[in-house]
């Protein structure tokens, strides 16, 4: 019994042998494919990992490589021409005018503009057909993306009050007339005649689903989805094609961060075109021209004449002459007034690099509400190159920056050490903005002298009216702000304006009033030029003042020096040498002998004889510069700096008496 028993333990164990030594084999052969597996998946995750650090990079250099090139502004505009010449072909100009703008005066508040290739802190991207409406950031409301109407100024009392329409007509004259001149005292025209500063927008959006960059009542976005719009950019780059209406825009993606897993954050690049309504006047006398010579070779016109045709480009400056702007200037002022992405900031200050941001309009160390937009601050120590003022970019000379707490702006971690133990790490969201124009807005989009009645888009054409100007039968029946907002009597212009766009709506219609009668009218909406006005002229009312790409480049600042000394030698824009005087910030032995120089022009001159301060920077000496205001010192009749660096002296103790070295006149 016991060796059967035994016998079949033996049978037993030899049956349960091979399986025994499977099961250990299979679970080593297993363990050896899951290692490998594993190995293997890490293997492409670190290789995942790679690309997507490259990718990222790749990223970086593109911009950075777009940066270094030229500065943040328009590009191009979409070419219709070419020519013998190279010359002949559209640059940031457009066929007949600066960034291709144009008229659309039958809408109350668009602003006609077309496509154009631009440039925001080295991100280079196409717009649609732009066609923007007058809007401005809503600070009652912090939604992301929330806008308001911007209100047109009143008709002046003095018109309304006039018995007649012929002597409205009259009055109202006089007031374009004042606008014109600037003359205050012919009639104070500044509460009706309201400068508006419009601006590029740009940032990085988590926005997945698609979002039409900003409204117009014109044009948008043909696409579903941003792969849509992606694939319709592809094919029309491949096939050189184009969409008609220009419904079109190239925006990129991109990966914006990568976080310790190696997870990456995916972007979407938008823009917007929005305006804002400063607090103060801006007088024309600011628009400096702008001098582009293909524009003047192939329009045929002169330097001084294009001031008076869509093609002129200006610069928005308070200083005069030629000369370079030390501390913040009226651009800078009006840019600080326009918030960011969240509307109506309470308060932001960015703290980079340990240091606090302050805000250099003013001398005491006030702190910058860094959530709206500006180019230029101060910190509470000097740099490297000695120097406390900071300007936003490497060098990027009108791009302007704002921070903004929106969570669907893409945000970049930052993190410094200042010990091995002691690191922070903080969440930056920044957009970017350039000026774009200043359009001013007049009486006549609120005089409406003929009371003509508004109706709806549907109403007004209905029976096939077409605004026919004889036939009652065929004239509009009322008016509406967009499309149909025709409410100015053909009697206050005495001629029509002879620059017109193709892509201009505007132009003489008849409207019904109220009683049924025919009424000869044109469009009451922004016009980059009025119809000429009897006594007045053709009075223009949108300025354009972007910075151009090609600006930041050397070739571009060589070409402009040229230019400024042909302009000399045909007698247009000289600078006599008499306005310049060199200056010195006195010699003082802290940190070592040394002394600063810098220049003061006739303008600043006059404004310190005045008893107004004037804001310069002076010569680097010794490893570092000074930001100085200079103000006359009425007791001893000498000028002084009031502040160095936002200090009441210097911090190496220069004397505050200014020394004058010489005059060059």
């Amino acid at each position: 019994m016991k060796a059967f028993k035994g016998g079949n333990l033996s049978l037993v164990i030899f049956l349960l042998l091979p399986a025994v030594v499977l099961s250990v084999v299979t679970d080593q052969l297993f363990n050896n494919t899951v290692m490998t597996l594993t190995q293997s998946i890490q293997d492409l995750q670190a290789r995942i990992n790679g690309l997507t650090k490259e990718a990222l990079n790749q990223k970086l250099t593109i911009e950075e490589r777009v940066r270094s090139e030229g500065s943040s502004g328009i590009k191009q505009t979409r070419n219709y021409v070419h020519g013998t010449s190279s010359y002949f072909d559209n640059t940031h100009v457009g066929v007949s005018s600066m960034m291709s703008i144009h008229d659309h005066s039958n809408y109350h508040d668009t602003l006609g503009m077309g496509e154009v290739i631009a440039v925001l802190n080295g991100v280079e991207f196409r717009t649609r057909h732009n066609d923007y409406r007058l809007v401005e950031p809503d600070p009652t409301n912090t939604t992301f993306r929330a806008v308001r109407d911007i209100l047109p100024p009143p008709t002046p009392p003095a018109v309304l009050s006039q018995p007649t329409l012929d002597l409205q007509i009259k009055e109202l004259r006089q007031w374009f007339k004042a606008f014109q001149q600037q003359n205050t005292t012919l009639r104070d025209y500044r509460p009706y005649f309201v400068p508006v500063l419009c601006y590029l927008e740009g940032f990085w959006s988590l926005e997945e689903a698609i979002k039409e960059p900003f409204a117009s009542d014109r044009h948008l976005l043909l696409a579903s989805s941003w792969q849509q719009l992606l694939n319709q950019i592809i094919y029309t780059s491949y096939t050189g094609n184009k969409d008609l209406n220009e419904n079109m825009a190239f925006l990129p993606s991109a990966i914006i961060s990568i976080d310790a897993t190696g997870r990456p954050l995916y972007a979407q690049w938008n823009y917007r075109i929005l305006c804002k309504q400063p607090s103060v006047d801006i007088p024309l006398k600011y628009f400096r021209r702008q001098i582009d010579l293909p524009t003047l070779a192939r329009s045929g016109t002169n330097a001084n004449n294009v001031n008076n045709t869509r093609l002129a480009r200006f610069r928005l400056t308070d200083f005069d002459p030629e000369r370079q702007e030390s501390g913040l200037t009226l651009l800078d002022k009006l840019m600080q007034e326009i918030p960011g992405l969240d509307n109506n900031p309470s308060f932001l200050n960015e703290v980079a690099f340990g240091q606090t941001i302050y805000n250099e309009r003013y001398p005491n160390n006030t702190r910058l509400n860094t959530g709206y937009y500006h180019r230029r601050f101060k910190t509470g120590t000097a740099g490297a190159m000695g120097t406390s003022t900071v300007m936003r970019g490497f060098h990027d000379e009108l791009l302007f920056m704002a921070e903004t707490t929106q969570p669907l702006v893409a945000p970049v971690n930052f993190t410094i050490c200042y010990s091995a133990s002691n690191c922070t790490t903080r969440t930056s969201r920044f957009s970017y903005a350039i000026p774009l124009e200043v359009v001013y807005m007049t009486p006549l989009l609120t005089w409406d002298p003929y009371d003509l009645p508004d109706g709806s888009l549907t109403g007004i054409t209905k029976g096939g009216r077409n605004g026919d100007t004889r036939d009652p039968a065929q004239a509009f029946n009322g008016t509406n702000p967009i499309v149909y907002f025709y409410k100015t009597p053909v009697e206050f212009y005495n001629s029509t304006a002879s620059q017109k766009d193709p892509a201009d709506t505007s132009g003489a219609v008849g409207v019904l009033d109220s009683t049924g009668t025919l009424r000869i009218v044109y469009g009451s909406g922004i016009q980059i030029f009025t119809e000429n006005i009897q006594g007045v002229g053709s009075v223009r009312l949108r300025y354009p003042i972007p910075p151009i790409h090609g600006e930041g480049s050397t070739v571009w600042k060589e070409l402009s020096v040229v230019k400024q000394q042909l302009s000399q030698l045909q007698g247009s824009g000289s600078v006599p040498a008499s306005n310049l005087y060199q200056a010195q910030l006195q010699p003082t032995s802290v940190g070592g002998l040394h002394y600063h120089e810098f220049t003061l022009y006739q303008q600043d001159f006059d404004l310190i004889s005045n008893s107004q301060i004037v804001t310069v920077s002076t010569s680097l000496s010794n490893g570092h510069s000074h930001v100085l205001d200079l103000a006359l010192n009425a007791t001893s009749g000498n000028v002084e700096y009031l502040t160095c660096n936002g200090a009441p002296v210097c911090p190496d103790l220069h004397p505050k008496v200014i020394k004058f070295l010489s005059s060059s006149g």
